[in-house]
Formats: C-alpha cells, sequence, structure tokens
C-alpha cells in the first residue's frame, strides 16, 4: 500500500516537471524565426496558441461534463472558477492574434488583445521598464497610455535594437537597459524564474 504522502508529492512532482517542459519549449519556439517574418514583426510564438486553445477546450469540456452530469459536489463556485478559467484560455487565444506589433521606421504600431491598435512615435516614450512579475516590457507614453510587450515574444532582438537605438537611455530603467541590451544581442528573458 501507498503513504498517504506519496501522492501529493507526485502530484506536485508531475505538475514542476511539467511546467518546466512547457516553459523551456515555449522559450525555444519564441527563438526561432517566422517564415515570413522580415525583421520588423513582434508576436508570439504560434505555441501560445496551441496553449490556448487546448486549454479552452479542456475547461469548456469540464463545464460541459458538469452540467451534462450534475454532481451534488458541484456549486455555484465551481461554475465561476472554471468560468475564469475560460475566460482566461480565451485571452491567450485573443492575444495571440491580435497583439502582433510592428515596428516602423520611427515608431511601433501595437496591437491589443481587445483588437484595438496603438501607434506611437519612440519620441513620444517616457519610460520603459522590464516587470519580472508579469514577464514583459512596459513602455509608458507622454499619453500616459502604457504598451506591454511580453517577453514570449518572436521578434524581441529588433525591438531591443530600435529602443536603444532610439530612446534616449535616461528614459530606460537600469534593469531594462540590461535586458534589452542582452536581447538586442540574442539573449533573451528567462520565460519563468
Amino acid at each position: 500500500m501507498m503513504p498517504e504522502w506519496l501522492a501529493p508529492v507526485a502530484q506536485a512532482l508531475f505538475w514542476v516537471v511539467t511546467m518546466t517542459l512547457l516553459m523551456r519549449w515555449l522559450g525555444r519556439s519564441r527563438q526561432r524565426g517566422h517564415p515570413t517574418s522580415d525583421g520588423k514583426r513582434v508576436r508570439h510564438p504560434p505555441g501560445i496558441l496551441a496553449v490556448g486553445v487546448i486549454t479552452l477546450l479542456f475547461f469548456v469540456g469540464v463545464v460541459g461534463t458538469a452540467s451534462i452530469w450534475p454532481d451534488d459536489g458541484v456549486n455555484v463556485w465551481f461554475y465561476a472558477f472554471f468560468a475564469g478559467m475560460i475566460l482566461m484560455s480565451a485571452y491567450i487565444v485573443a492575444d495571440y492574434y491580435y497583439a502582433r506589433h510592428v515596428l516602423t521606421e520611427d515608431g511601433m504600431d501595437f496591437g491589443r488583445p481587445t483588437g484595438r491598435r496603438v501607434a506611437f512615435r519612440w519620441s513620444e516614450v517616457r519610460t520603459v521598464r522590464f516587470s519580472t512579475m508579469w514577464n514583459w516590457f512596459r513602455i509608458e507614453l507622454q499619453s500616459g497610455e502604457v504598451v506591454h510587450v511580453s517577453a514570449m515574444m518572436m521578434g524581441l532582438p529588433a525591438l531591443a535594437r530600435e529602443v536603444l537605438r532610439q530612446v534616449p537611455e535616461a528614459r530606460i530603467d537600469r534593469g531594462a537597459f540590461k535586458l534589452l541590451e542582452n536581447a538586442a544581442k540574442d539573449v533573451l528573458p528567462p520565460v519563468w524564474g
């Protein structure tokens, strides 16, 4: 018979190994260039779409199964939790399709997950920072609008070179400056941890 403590340890170990392998795969996929890339596009790797679609289908399946075969243990909090997970998965899919950014001669045409586009010039940039918690570059414009560029995206080296060339160093946070210098040399920020 298996000891009681072994099941939670095995589950935790499975989760850590699975997440490590998944993040390694996603990290490597962003380093491969896209065949249609002209060096001016910054976008998510196809692996992000795969993760978004798989999780969306999984969570919809869980809710559908719980609705078809109801259980007394399933309450409104179950549906609320899984509705949140479905929305998060749908956000990942929308971000893959709409968060496609194009570098221009004097700025960037930026796409948001809602489909809204923002075009700005490098001269409009107030500050550039990097959020280690969210793993994205935070570009704040003079207008107060904030643009986030995920470190998971393909095309970061081109973006880094443009930011370093066009934005005065005084407007770039010291930590972000070092990450941008490395990204310009194809040494991308870690995707996890």
